[in-house]
């Protein structure tokens, strides 16, 4: 990409962003944040979920409620 197709995508880019809406700007970025995965997840993957499953199953087990 030359120097000269950055610069007219930049451009292109900054003027759509100031075509838009202050209120639809702020409705976008919610949005995205909503749909975004929690951060637990996003760096860690299913491991701490499947550890809380676990710890709980564990302590459920040692309490009683297992009932065979």
């Amino acid at each position: 990409m030359s120097t000269q197709d950055f610069l007219k995508y930049l451009v292109q880019e900054m003027v759509k962003y100031m075509d838009t809406p202050r209120d639809r700007r702020r409705e976008e970025r919610i949005s995205r944040k909503q749909q975004r995965p929690s951060w637990g997840v996003r760096w860690f993957g299913m491991v701490p979920f499947g550890m809380k499953m676990f710890t709980h199953k564990q302590r459920s087990r040692l309490r009683g409620g297992n009932t065979r």
